[in-house]
């Protein structure tokens, strides 16, 4: 994905909801003949309006904030349900503190009250938290524009990497990195700087949920278990949520099940306030909370979008045609294991044949760290009217393994899409993942392409025809070099 400037990021929010429109008006209008009782396929493609009142509720619709119009605008890759390209990319608005001497960034308690004081007043979510969507569109399209130029007119650019700039990258890794960068830009003055960070998350494909929803949390933490006991580097840890639950769903594992990660999806991605999630508030509002009482999707509706949801089945891998073909499947798939990639990428889980996620977080390398919702802000109250304040500093470098089921049928591939096939994928795996890195390195051009053939076969055809370009595939010659040893596109 190519850098974009500070303009183009700017005009490319502000153009989004024209895009979508364009982009995406038929995919729910052929089914709207029956408004008043709508299926939940009906809802999944419905295009929604702004001001558009439902009979069911009060509601204004679409918006006020918004990324897209409607479900399948997003989830749309390998059939309505699926993964989204990177065009459809969520991006993240995040505040991080001061840094020090070295170029870390202070996480000391009066640096992080600094932050949460002097970002609140860019946005009121950063109250509370360090990270909130940046949403493509608004309802009100002006006052928003107003608000984008105030966060991205600033004198200079920081292009990173990760949490921490990171210049000793092999270069085939640095080139993917630096395709999809993490913006920074600097906010306030020397006194009260903080610096302003961009970040993508790539749209995760729906099918197969009903199942995962239905895995035991106990097989997820046996996963957790069995793995801090073998010796070697892999070692996860089982996302507990907010309620106190396993998360199985976001890329950090940040909800526990279809229901909720449908209803705050309606609300942040659509702007439908519902029972069970407020709609994103506008950023230059005052209030510390949405002031809209009033539902744009009902209780039923979304429970007949959870019912949809739950009701897309995976993708089977495909199935050999020839002996041959069988053999250089299972071939690719000891590979697979044997460099390690198993390791995390469990095929069975519970009930869930074939899924190839332990559903567990791991720690991917400081190169894919992303400081997105790393820090919270919790206030305690206490009798007497006393109130206590604490940080909570999550680690930005791990990430929930996720299910390969139909993985062929969904890339781009990791957190924010920055690979384009399964061979860029594996290139940027870092941190617990490093050795099998190398050990997939160190196989053969032949091996290597058992491997990519094997992750081919699930969810599609393999592309197992001698006539198809290696290259594309990650396993023919290296790729020409400049003198500065950077990477030359043919």
């Amino acid at each position: 994905m190519s850098i974009y400037s500070r303009g183009n990021l700017l005009r490319g929010l502000l153009l989004g909801f024209a895009f979508l429109s364009q982009t995406f008006p038929a995919e729910g209008r052929f089914l709207q003949d029956d408004e008043k009782q709508p299926s939940g396929e009906a809802l999944f493609k419905k295009v929604w309006k702004s001001n558009e009142i439902e009979s069911t509720d009060s509601g204004d619709g679409l918006g006020p904030m918004f990324n897209a119009i409607s479900c399948v605008a997003c989830h749309n890759q390998g059939g309505m349900g699926g993964s989204g390209d990177n065009i459809t990319n969520v991006q993240i608005l995040t505040v991080l503190p001061r840094q020090d001497s070295r170029r870390n960034f202070r996480l000391d308690r009066v640096a992080l009250e600094m932050l949460f004081e002097q970002s609140a007043k860019l946005h009121p979510d950063f109250k509370f938290k360090n990270s909130t969507i940046l949403h493509r569109s608004s309802s009100e399209i002006a006052q928003y524009g107003n608000w984008l130029k105030d966060v991205f007119e600033f004198k200079s650019v920081a292009k990173t990497t990760g949490f921490e700039s990171n210049r000793t990258m092999i270069e085939e890794r640095g080139r993917l990195l630096s395709e999809t960068p993490i913006y920074r830009v600097k906010k306030g003055s020397a006194k009260d700087r903080f610096t302003i960070q961009i970040s993508r998350r790539n749209t995760p494909s729906l099918f197969g949920v009903g199942i995962i929803d239905s895995i035991s949390s106990n097989d997820i933490l046996a996963l957790e278990s069995a793995q801090k006991k073998k010796d070697g580097p892999v070692k996860g840890i089982a996302p507990i949520t907010n309620d106190g639950k396993i998360g199985k769903f976001g890329w950090r594992g940040e909800k526990s099940s279809v229901a909720e990660f449908t209803s705050q999806a309606c609300a942040v991605e659509l702007g439908l306030s519902n029972a069970d999630h407020p709609q994103a508030r506008m950023p230059f509002s005052k209030s510390p909370q949405s002031g809209k009482q009033s539902h744009d999707i009902s209780k039923s509706e979304i429970k007949k979008l959870v019912e949809f949801v739950n009701s897309l089945e995976p993708k089977p891998a495909k199935l050999p045609e020839t002996g041959n073909e069988s053999q250089l499947l299972q071939k690719g798939q000891e590979f697979f294991n044997f460099i390690g990639c198993a390791e995390c990428h469990v095929q069975t889980v519970g009930i869930a044949q074939n899924i190839y996620s332990d559903f567990l977080l791991h720690d991917m390398g400081s190169e894919l760290a992303d400081a997105s919702h790393s820090i919270e802000r919790k206030v305690h109250s206490f009798y007497g009217g006393r109130e206590e304040v604490e940080f909570e500093i999550k680690n930005p470098q791990r990430w929930q393994t996720p299910p390969l089921w139909g993985a062929a049928l969904s890339a781009p591939y990791m957190h924010d899409g920055r690979a384009d096939s399964f061979h860029d994928a594996i290139i940027v795996h870092g941190g617990e993942a490093s050795t099998s890195v190398e050990k997939y390195r160190r196989l053969s051009p032949a091996d290597r392409k058992m491997v990519l053939e094997f992750l081919q076969s699930l969810g599609q055809e393999s592309t197992l025809d001698e006539k198809s370009n290696p290259a594309a595939h990650g396993w023919g010659p290296p790729p020409r070099k400049s003198r500065k040893g950077r990477l030359v596109r043919n």
